[in-house]
C-alpha cells in the first residue's frame, strides 16, 4: 500500500477518468476484530457496483474496476498492518490504496475526479506532522494526525546509527564524560555522519512537506542531529527524550501530540484572527463559495477554512469560470468542498480543516487572498 504524501495528493487530484470510485472507511487493527475490516470493504464495494450500475456501467467494467480491493480481501495479510483507516481510489487506468492515521466515516463516491476531502484532516496543516526517532538499532518516521501515528517505510534508513563501539559509549555515558577530547569528537564526528546519512534519506521523502517534524530518541542523539538537519520545519524548542524503543505507539502519540498540538493551535487562532481583520478590507477575504472556487484554481488563495464532515455537490466550468451548486448528489458533480481545499493545497496556500462550529463564516468555506478580489476581477477582465 501508498505511502500519501503532496505527490500523491496532486497526481490523486489531477486524475481524471469516468469513473472515478473512491472508497474511505475506519479498520480494526485488534486481532479479534479483524474480520470486521472484510464485511465493511464488501459492503462498501456493493455500495460502489451499485453506483456504477445505476451510472449505465456494464458489469464487466465493473469488476475491472473495483478489481484492486477485491484482490485485498483475498489478502491474508491485508489487515496486519495497523492504522486507522483505509483509503482507496480506483480508476479504469488507475489504482490507489493507503492505510492512513485517520478513522474515516464509512463512505463511497463515483464521479469523473477522486474524492479528497476526507483526507484533509491528515493533509491539512492544522492536523498533519512527523516524528523522527533515533534509538541505537532503529530510525523510524511516522505520520502522525490528532488520532494516530503511522510508520512510514523509508527504505533508504540505515538499520543502525555507526560503529558499535561508538554506539555503546554514547548510549553507557550520555554526556560524554571521562573520555579524552579525541574520543568525544570521533563519537560526534561518526553519530554525525550517521545522521546526515539519515536526513539525506529523509529529504527525499519531505521535500516538498511544510508539516512539523518532530524529533524522540536517545538524549545524547538530539542536539547532534539538529545540527545536520536541513529540513526547514523541525521543531526547535522541543523534543522527546529517552529511547523511543520502550514506548508502545499510543504512548509515542500521546507525547508526540502534547507538543504538537498547541503549535497547530496557535497557527489556527492567527489565521482566524488574520481573517477577522482582513474581512473588514474590502476585496480581502470572502466567504462566497463562488468567489473562492475561481480564485483557489487560480492560485489566489492564502489560507482557506474547510468545515470538516460536509459536503456540497456541485461543479465549476473553468472555460466559463462559473459555479453550480446542486441540492443533492448529480452524477458527475464534485464536492465543491473537497475542490477548493485540493486547490488551494496544491497551489501552496494553506488548509486548516475546522469543525463546522468553529468557521469563520457561516457559508460553508472562508478564505483570505494573496491579493484583493478587485485586483483578480481586473486581472480576469484583462
Amino acid at each position: 500500500m501508498d505511502y500519501l504524501n503532496r505527490e500523491a495528493l496532486r497526481q490523486l487530484a489531477q486524475a481524471h477518468d469516468d469513473p472515478c470510485v473512491s472508497l474511505f472507511m475506519p479498520t480494526y487493527h485488534v486481532e479479534t476484530q479483524l474480520p470486521q475490516n472484510a464485511i465493511r470493504l464488501k459492503n462498501l464495494l456493493r455500495e460502489a457496483r451499485h453506483q456504477l450500475k445505476e451510472e449505465g456501467y456494464r458489469d464487466d467494467d465493473i469488476d475491472d474496476i473495483l478489481l484492486p480491493a477485491n484482490i485485498l480481501l483475498e489478502r491474508a495479510d491485508a489487515w496486519s498492518e495497523s492504522s486507522e483507516g483505509l483509503a482507496a481510489f480506483m480508476s479504469r487506468s488507475s489504482a490507489y490504496i493507503y492505510r492512513v492515521p485517520l478513522a474515516f466515516e464509512e463512505f463511497v463516491v463515483t464521479g469523473h475526479r477522486f474524492h479528497l476531502k476526507p483526507l484533509f484532516p491528515l493533509l491539512a496543516s492544522n492536523n498533519r506532522f512527523y516524528v523522527l526517532t533515533l534509538s541505537k538499532n532503529r530510525v523510524r518516521l511516522f505520520q502522525g494526525s490528532h488520532h494516530t501515528l503511522k510508520e512510514v517505510q523509508i527504505d533508504d534508513f540505515p538499520d543502525g546509527l555507526v560503529d558499535d563501539l561508538f554506539e555503546e559509549r554514547v548510549v553507557q555515558s550520555p554526556q560524554l564524560h571521562g573520555q579524552s577530547d579525541r574520543q568525544q569528537t570521533r563519537v560526534q564526528e561518526a553519530l554525525k555522519h550517521g545522521f546526515k546519512e539519515i536526513d539525506k534519506a529523509l529529504h527525499k521523502v519531505l521535500r516538498d512537506e511544510d508539516a512539523p517534524l518532530l524529533l524522540a530518541g536517545i538524549e545524547a542523539y538530539l542536539p547532534l542531529y539538529r545540527e545536520v538537519n536541513t529540513y526547514g520545519h523541525l521543531v526547535a524548542d522541543e523534543m522527546i527524550a529517552g529511547s523511543p524503543d520502550h514506548l508502545h505507539l499510543s504512548e509515542l502519540h500521546e507525547r508526540a501530540w502534547s507538543i504538537i498540538k498547541p503549535l497547530f493551535r496557535k497557527a489556527q487562532e492567527d489565521s482566524l484572527k488574520h481573517y477577522r481583520n482582513q474581512s473588514g478590507r474590502s476585496g480581502f477575504t470572502s466567504s462566497d463559495l463562488k468567489v473562492i472556487i475561481p480564485a483557489a484554481v487560480f492560485s489566489r488563495i492564502d489560507t482557506l477554512f474547510v468545515p470538516i464532515g460536509e459536503h456540497l455537490w456541485g461543479r465549476y466550468d473553468v472555460n466559463s469560470n462559473a459555479v453550480a451548486i446542486h441540492a443533492e448528489h448529480q452524477a458527475g458533480d464534485d464536492d465543491l468542498y473537497d475542490f477548493a481545499a485540493v486547490q488551494t493545497y496544491l497551489h501552496g496556500g494553506t488548509v486548516h480543516a475546522l469543525q463546522p462550529g468553529s468557521m469563520p463564516s457561516d457559508s460553508g468555506l472562508a478564505a483570505t487572498f494573496r491579493y484583493p478580489a478587485y485586483v483578480m476581477a481586473t486581472e480576469e477582465s484583462g
